[in-house]
């Protein structure tokens, strides 16, 4: 068997991926492509984002949210010559389509789902290495911000915090380039561990229909704060304007790194015995021991030891503060 084509254990691309990079066969993530003179007119009118006056090779980010600003869908974009490109969870992406194209009777817009994973191209390079593997490849660069996006024959390349994403259907002959330039293959729990440590949220996750933006610390990313006129933006407005929200996205570190971590959704309770908040996400960090994201109410500040369960952490604010993390912001 040709070693390139296996995918390293944990361990081995969490070193790789910290010095090099690593590739991430992105089966969590599905794509639907928007065809149409309205694509971005009607994005406009239905998602958080400011799209009207997008450009070919723009990207964003967006949420589709109910009547009651709590958030129903999370999405990247790309701006292609006639449409657009959309990533998002796979779980997601049937529902997604079809509350897109539930509403496109006025617009002349075609949505059209794409396969998950490789088959419907999607890679993540992981580590500072990954424009040099790009260029090693002889695959198109990376934009240098996220809010571009690098758009070539059936591929797009966008600009993420662990490095980069590729997508679209000439992903597996991309990923076929990059294994023969010597890049290796990583589990998709190294995508896991990298979201986490950084306090990326995720729809499933933190990104449900229960939260709303601000919580999820989304203003000015997910939600364009100068654009009114979609679904749930007086909320939006009206939970800006006050100034604060009930609770907030955060770490959790458990004390004790050999019990196991909680369930998702179990409860977080203070030493005063109250209601301190709701674990999102929890994975086995190789340097941290366990670490989680968790809803934590207001006054809950960072320091705060809390009950997961039966489990005892102490909260911290994101991102989690690892070596390699602090090498990466001081650079």
């Amino acid at each position: 068997m040709d070693p390139m084509s296996t995918v390293l254990d944990l361990a081995a691309a969490l070193a790789r991926s910290r010095s090099g990079v690593v590739v991430v066969e992105r089966t969590d993530l599905a794509l639907l492509e928007l065809k149409g003179a309205d694509v971005l007119r009607y994005l406009h009118a239905v998602s958080t984002q400011h799209t009207a006056d997008l450009r070919v090779g723009d990207a964003a980010l967006a949420l589709l949210l109910s009547p009651k600003g709590k958030i129903d869908f999370a999405f990247r974009l790309a701006v292609l010559e006639g449409g657009a490109l959309l990533d998002t969870e796979a779980a997601a992406a049937p529902a997604l389509a079809e509350r897109l194209d539930r509403f496109v009777f006025r617009y002349d817009v075609a949505v059209t789902p794409q396969a998950s994973g490789t088959a419907g191209g999607a890679v993540s390079l992981v580590g500072p290495g990954a424009d040099e593997a790009l260029a090693a490849a002889d695959l198109p660069p990376a934009p240098d911000l996220p809010e571009r996006a690098t758009v070539a024959a059936g591929l797009v390349a966008h600009r993420t915090e662990p490095g980069v994403d590729l997508l679209g259907e000439a992903v597996p002959g991309a990923l076929a380039a990059l294994q023969r330039v010597g890049v290796r293959r990583a589990p998709l729990d190294l995508w896991e561990i990298q979201r986490i440590e950084r306090g990326l949220p995720r729809w499933g996750r933190e990104l449900t229909d229960d939260v709303i933006a601000e919580e999820a610390g989304l203003l000015g990313s997910y939600v364009h704060l100068d654009k009114g006129c979609y679904p749930g933006q007086e909320t939006v407005a009206r939970v800006h304007n006050l100034g604060q929200v009930q609770r907030r996205l955060a770490g959790l570190r458990f004390e004790d790194p050999g019990v196991g971590p909680p369930s998702l959704r179990a409860g977080l309770v203070a030493e005063s015995g109250r209601r301190a908040g709701q674990v999102r996400s929890v994975v086995r960090h190789p340097d941290l021991g366990p670490i989680a994201l968790a809803y934590v109410r207001r006054g809950v500040a960072a320091g705060t030891r809390v009950l997961a369960g039966e489990v005892a952490a102490t909260v911290v604010e994101l991102p989690f503060r690892t070596e390699r993390l602090a090498r990466e912001q001081s650079a």
